[in-house]
């Protein structure tokens, strides 16, 4: 009888510590926000959500070239309107939350108020038991503080930046400016404020915009910017345009998600002042930034959903860099589109998921290097195209470079070279009226291990005679001519196409193509 009451004892507690070992651990978490220039805090609702997957390819990419685009992470990636929602709170009067029983791990977490805008903390851990954000927050600035070796008791993390000396409360909201009438004196669009832009307006003076502001625009609108213009945000807090549409239906139901917002029209830039713009998402637009403004450089910022990304055009010299473009999905535009724009670079970028990721079109005289092109329907797309493409990687697109015509006869005015290839389909030709003058194009030095075609040329009857000098290349380990032939549609498989010449082809990898480590 005894040994069956151990026994039972044992059992007992076995089963005891398996419950506990396997039943999910759960925290709560507390904190303070607060509305700018308010007595009653009451009423802000705290979300508590799933972080954003990041895409896999453009992690790759950042891990093996660091040096082009932009580095994602959660604060590039992240919007509650597209997010998961795990737990919510509501702030008291006092603008004090508590939320229970969330699982444990890594969240972000959404303050936000009808007429205050919204503020996000990224990546706060909620382990098992009491979690305070003011506490997670000090921690994470105290980590900041020790990496950067700064003394200043008050420093930035992320977008939700505040002095602790300052503020009693862990988040602050500030009261939306909306935007009615054009901007005729110097202003000023500060840190963490939201703006909305709710109809076409004109910025006729200086405009400073401080990182962390977001700027939010109704439909259909319009912003076009003739004075100076700082947008500068920074690496882990940048400035952000988009729609304004959706922010306050309050974490969507998974039953019904929200897969689509309206979008606003554009960002122009115009005049003959200073423009700077870097440290920026632009995302849900017709065009995110138009550029008409002569010599204008772009670096770091973020293109996603939208029609078109950024596009310069009747201008003599633009230069862009480390850009990511996403998700453009027109097919007359382009990740990045240059128009009528002579003296030009364009490096240093990915561009992922979009139907053109470059189109460079009437005029473009300058070099497109050290570029990421993946899953678009075609990388580069050339309309009367004068310049060079190399050192670039192209993948998995349907047709990594599409040239339709060149209104010059100058041999070698166009370079195709130290690209690597591995698309579907690799480089093709093509012509249409009026782009009948053909110009021999020089593709040298490339590695092809296309799916397809290596080459492709149908540009009509005016080809005829005429040939494509595609010697030195690597044709994916290939060793002999008519094997290559097999995968390159020319004369001999249309008597309206050039010839391709594969002269003096690799067996091995040419080793310094694609994009360079500089």
């Amino acid at each position: 009888m005894k040994k069956y009451f151990y026994f039972l004892l044992f059992s007992f507690c076995f089963l005891l510590i398996i419950t506990c070992t396997t039943q999910p651990q759960s925290g709560n978490l507390t904190g303070t926000v607060q509305l700018a220039g308010e007595a009653d805090h009451s009423g802000i609702i705290i979300g508590i959500y799933e972080l954003t997957t990041l895409d896999p390819d453009i992690d790759e990419a950042n891990t093996k070239w660091p040096h082009i685009g932009v580095i994602i992470n959660q604060h590039t990636e992240f919007d509650h309107r597209f997010g998961t929602l795990v737990k919510t709170g509501e702030t008291d009067a006092s603008g004090y939350f508590e939320i229970k029983n969330i699982p444990t791990g890594n969240y972000n977490v959404v303050a936000i108020k009808d007429g205050f805008g919204f503020k996000y903390i990224y990546e706060i851990s909620i382990s098992d038991g009491d979690n305070s954000i003011n506490e997670k927050r000090k921690k994470e600035k105290v980590k900041s503080k020790k990496a950067d070796n700064d003394e200043d008791s008050s420093f930035n993390l992320l977008p939700l930046s505040f002095n602790l000396n300052k503020s009693r409360a862990d988040l602050i909201l500030f009261p939306e400016t909306t935007i009615t009438s054009d901007i005729t004196e110097s202003t000023t669009f500060e840190s963490h404020h939201h703006y909305i832009i709710e109809q076409d307006i004109i910025v006729d003076d200086e405009l400073t915009i401080e990182p962390g502001a977001v700027i939010r625009l109704n439909e259909g609108v319009k912003m076009s910017i003739y004075g100076d213009l700082t947008s500068v945000g920074e690496e882990d807090n940048f400035i952000w345009f988009t729609s304004n549409d959706s922010l306050f239906s309050l974490f969507p139901s998974p039953f019904s998600p929200i897969t689509s917002l309206f979008e606003y029209k554009v960002i122009e830039l115009d005049g003959t002042l200073n423009k700077q713009v870097s440290f920026c998402k632009f995302d849900h637009a017709g065009t995110g930034l138009l550029n008409h403004v002569n010599g204008f450089s772009i670096s770091n910022c973020i293109f996603r959903d939208s029609q078109c990304g950024f596009k310069t055009e009747d201008v003599d010299s633009t230069f862009c860099s480390n850009l990511l473009c996403e998700e453009i999905s027109n097919e007359e535009q382009a990740g990045i589109y240059y128009l009528q724009v002579d003296n030009d670079l364009i490096e240093k970028n990915i561009i992922k998921n979009c139907e053109n990721g470059t189109r460079l079109k009437d005029g473009f005289e300058g070099e497109v290097r050290n570029n990421y092109f993946t899953n678009n329907t075609c990388g580069s797309e050339l309309w009367d195209f004068i310049g060079i493409i190399k050192n670039n990687e192209y993948y998995q697109n349907y047709w990594d470079i599409r040239f339709t015509g060149n209104v010059s006869q100058e041999i070698g005015s166009i370079k195709i070279t130290y690209n690597n290839f591995y698309s579907i389909n690799g480089v093709s030709t093509f012509a249409s009226y009026p782009y009948e003058s053909y110009s021999p194009i020089l593709i040298n030095y490339n590695n092809f291990t296309s799916e397809n075609y290596f080459l492709y040329d149908r540009s009509g009857t005016f080809t005829i005679g005429k040939t494509i000098d595609a010697t030195n290349n690597y044709f994916n380990g290939l060793e002999n001519e008519v094997d290559i032939k097999e995968k390159i549609y020319d004369k001999d498989e249309d008597e309206f196409s050039a010839e391709i010449v594969v002269d003096n082809f690799k067996i091995n990898k040419i080793s310094n193509a694609g994009i360079l480590n500089l």
